[in-house]
């Protein structure tokens, strides 16, 4: 990549003193680059420093210069001049021109091997104005910078009547640089139209385009099932994700037939096909909503999997949920069965994880004597804040022998005081 930035720099230089007609002073200048394939398409970039300055009229001012770039795609036959010999082009001191309604922009440099760079120079047409009030529109900007720039996004009547034959008239001006600078130009609103999508106001029509709804899109949907809806629905798919992959890996998995609100919502979700197999395979048969509220709460296949081996098997859905949420994890119910407590039933479980009957603090209580409590005992000792320091405190003030529910009265009446 270095070596190619090196030679089209190098390029560029070579052509710096040829590229313009001696004495001659062009209204804006700048250095292109250019990458011709095989099929004859041309991807073209401009570049010029000081376009801002020539909008202000102050060429010679180069502390108020502004950077601006330019690029897209064209057929070779639209570049006159351009020798046709597809990605292999190599020629040096190669002139060509794009003509537009507002100038031409000439251009002059060297191709190797279908890679070239140069220096460019733009005519205004002086006409261009004057052909755009008669179609009703003002061109405040009749600078050789203002030009250049409708120029280069090539808005003039040609566009605009392209526009009116598919039923987009009156039109602000803005509206058309905007929809050219975009690419939501006539060529995809045609694709709109051919998946049904007639009279759509131009600012969706930037949307639309803005947010990768293209006619492959478009066409992946449909095949999947998915014709006739709002092009808003579509393109908030599209910004969430949800590709014609998506939708067919769904659908394998066995959710067919959906609404495409619910599979963004999945999508956004993180609901997976691959999730959703992993569960079946473990005996599960999910909904959607199911999906998603397991994925919300952190139940996955490997979870579900660590419960099993833990002794917890076959648990319902929704009660796998609550344990994930009261944070009873596989290593809780070990760690628990180490300190005594096995094969508790759920809600137990839950219950001491919510009281912070944690396998510490047994076994702390087994180191002052207290051992084999049940868990509801536990849990009411925990409430009340009886700790292992509160019993020694206890014992040592006489009370050695006392049962839980005496220390429970002994700390709730402040008798003993931790």
């Amino acid at each position: 990549m270095f070596r190619c930035r090196a030679v089209l720099a190098g390029l560029a230089l070579i052509v710096l003193a040829g590229a313009l007609p001696r004495g001659q002073a062009p209204s804006v200048q700048g250095e292109w680059t250019a990458r011709v394939e095989e099929d004859g398409r041309v991807h073209l970039q401009m570049h010029t420093d000081d376009l801002g300055a020539r909008r202000a009229g102050q060429a010679s001012d180069r502390g108020r210069r502004g950077d601006w770039s330019f690029g897209r795609s064209f057929q070779a036959a639209e570049l006159k001049g351009l020798p046709a010999q597809g990605g292999s082009l190599t020629v040096e001191n190669a002139r060509f021109e794009l003509v537009r309604e507002a100038g031409t922009i000439s251009f002059q440099g060297s191709f190797r091997g279908g890679r070239g760079a140069g220096l460019f120079s733009f005519a205004p047409r002086q006409e261009y104005a004057a052909e755009m009030k008669a179609l009703g529109y003002t061109v405040e900007d009749t600078s050789a910078a203002g030009l250049f720039r409708m120029a280069a996004f090539d808005v003039g009547r040609r566009f605009h009547d392209e526009l009116a034959a598919l039923g987009y008239t009156k039109l602000p001006l803005e509206m058309l640089v905007r929809m050219r600078t975009h690419g939501a130009d006539t060529g995809y609103i045609k694709e709109l139209q051919a998946a049904g999508y007639r009279d759509v106001p131009a600012d969706q029509v930037v949307r639309a385009r803005d947010h990768g709804v293209n006619r492959e899109y478009l066409e992946g949907l449909a095949a999947a099932g998915y014709k006739g809806l709002p092009l808003e629905e579509v393109i908030r798919a599209r910004d969430h994700g949800v590709s014609r992959k998506y939708l067919d890996e769904l659908a394998a998995a066995g959710y067919k037939g959906l609404a495409l609100g619910d599979v963004v919502r999945a999508r956004d979700h993180g609901v997976t096909p691959e999730f959703s197999r992993e569960l079946r395979q473990l005996g599960y048969s999910p909904s959607l909503d199911e999906l998603r509220r397991l994925r919300d709460h952190g139940v996955t296949p490997d979870y579900v999997r660590e419960m099993r081996d833990a002794g917890y098997g076959d648990v319902p859905l929704g009660e796998l949920i609550r344990l994930r949420d009261r944070g009873v994890t596989a290593s809780y119910v070990r760690e628990m069965g180490q300190a005594g407590y096995t094969k508790l039933p759920l809600e137990s479980l839950m219950r001491m994880r919510d009281h912070g009957v944690t396998p510490g603090y047994i076994r702390d209580l087994a180191g002052v004597g207290y051992k084999g409590i049940t868990p509801d005992l536990l849990v009411r000792m925990r409430d009340h804040g009886v700790t292992p320091s509160f019993i020694r405190r206890a014992q040592e003030q006489g009370h050695k022998d006392a049962s839980p529910e005496e220390l429970i009265r002994l700390r709730s009446r402040g008798i003993v005081r931790d």
